[in-house]
């Protein structure tokens, strides 16, 4: 047997595993990147604290499978999750930038989304409406056909 053949015979079969998961980072990387963010902060922080991974899941009220997909990175995460990890590791995932809304969002078009009527009601007359929810326009509900 020559070495070509030896190698052949040795080579991991699992090709088609890594060209799936190289597929499925790929289709999902918009959103795996802040998963994958958030793991590394929460475990530097857990690290500075101390505490086990069965500790952060008894501080936010959850199983530890839950806190170790999150710690995966893999984890497509709520924003109620997201606050649950702030809480419980007495720090910021998100921080203060996000409802700072001055260098990031111009002040006219922040009151005009918070003074929108599908929030309060109610929209002062200079404040724009938006047709977004959540930055995307809603879809038309499905109903029962009426004939």
């Amino acid at each position: 047997m020559n070495t070509i053949d030896f190698l052949r015979e040795k080579e991991h079969k699992s090709k088609d595993d890594f060209i799936s998961k190289a597929q499925y980072l790929k289709d999902n990387w918009s959103w795996l990147k802040y998963s994958y963010a958030i793991a590394i902060k929460v475990r530097r922080r857990m690290r500075e604290l101390g505490l086990t991974q069965k500790g952060l899941a008894k501080k936010m009220e959850c199983t530890q499978q839950h806190v170790s997909v999150i710690l995966s990175g893999k984890a497509n995460i709520t924003l109620e999750t997201i606050s649950k990890l702030e809480q419980a590791l007495s720090f910021e995932l998100i921080g203060q930038g996000l409802q700072e809304f001055g260098s990031y969002f111009p002040e006219k078009e922040a009151i005009g989304f918070l003074s929108d009527s599908a929030v309060n009601g109610s929209n002062p007359d200079d404040a724009k409406t938006s047709e977004f929810v959540d930055g995307y326009l809603p879809r038309k509900k499905k109903g029962p056909k009426s004939h």
